[in-house]
């Protein structure tokens, strides 16, 4: 086997570390690539619901502005239960 000369193996050298440094490279554009591809992907879902929620509120709105107001009356509270039971089974005291 003979001996290659040493510029002849630096170039190859060169060569071999510049192809991996030239497919991590390409790997790492494949990854932002698809990093956008999938931030688009949410962004589009995200806008989608929003409107969706967006046109749910305005059809909630124009429901409650067509609908005949509602009258408010005012209602007497009625005496508490426990204050009635009391009064009723509390012993009354006698003055002898």
């Amino acid at each position: 086997m003979m001996l290659k000369p040493v510029s002849k193996q630096a170039e190859e050298s060169q060569r071999k570390a510049k192809e991996v440094f030239e497919k991590n490279r390409q790997r790492e554009l494949d990854l932002i690539k698809e990093r956008a591809k999938a931030d688009a992907i949410v962004a589009e879902k995200t806008s989608r619901l929003k409107a969706l929620r967006l046109a749910k509120e305005a059809a909630d709105r124009a429901e409650l502005a067509a609908a005949p107001p509602v009258k408010k009356t005012r209602t007497t509270r009625a005496k508490s239960a426990d204050a009635a039971v009391a009064g009723k089974t509390a012993p009354q005291s006698t003055k002898s």
